[in-house]
């Protein structure tokens, strides 16, 4: 007598091998605030730069390493990838108003918010054409940060930590003299 397999317990072992080949596995990205500091630094060195004759390709964010993991939570910290087409251009459009900027900040008009934004003070021969200036810049400096987490998958839960990192950046590279917020809400001029 031959043995031969039940077509139902071959077809039930299949059944069981593709169920549990498509068990579910979370994959965190994050990113720690070092790694954020240091891609809103590198997005402000290149905002501070002159103009270049062509900007360099964008580059797409090196792929996650593969989650093998059956079942589980997976934490993975990727590279960061600054360059998004969103980012260049608006990262260009704040390079081309950046020597207004400093002029209305050397008169008192804007400060640096803690949240990466700049926002109106009460200057000497403060005009209108500061706070359009502000509102322009503000709203790259957000289309910077939407464009930035998206590109690379940080949760709207990170938003203030990718505030604060670009904000950070900014007031260290503000001048003697301008107006900064402290994390803790208070105005000085940094010295």
């Amino acid at each position: 007598m031959t043995w031969r397999p039940d077509p139902r317990a071959a077809a039930l072992a299949a059944l069981v091998l593709a169920t549990t080949a498509c068990v579910p596995v979370t994959v965190n990205i994050s990113f720690s605030q070092e790694k954020l500091d240091t891609a809103a630094k590198q997005i402000e060195d290149i905002t501070a730069q002159t103009p270049a004759p062509s900007a360099p390709a964008a580059t797409s964010p090196a792929p996650a390493p593969p989650a093998t993991s059956q079942g589980r939570t997976v934490d993975v910290t990727p590279r960061i990838n600054t360059r998004s087409p969103e980012v260049v251009k608006a990262t260009e459009s704040r390079r081309q108003r950046r020597a207004a900027l400093r002029e209305w900040k050397g008169r008192d008009c804007l400060g640096e918010t803690n949240q990466g934004l700049l926002e109106a003070r009460t200057g000497e021969g403060c005009t209108t054409e500061a706070l359009e200036l502000m509102r322009a810049e503000n709203a790259d400096r957000l289309v910077i940060y939407e464009a930035f987490m998206k590109e690379n998958n940080i949760p709207a839960s990170d938003t203030p930590r990718v505030r604060s990192a670009f904000a950070k950046a900014r007031q260290e590279r503000s001048r003697p003299g301008d107006w900064i917020q402290l994390e803790d809400g208070r105005w000085v001029k940094r010295e």
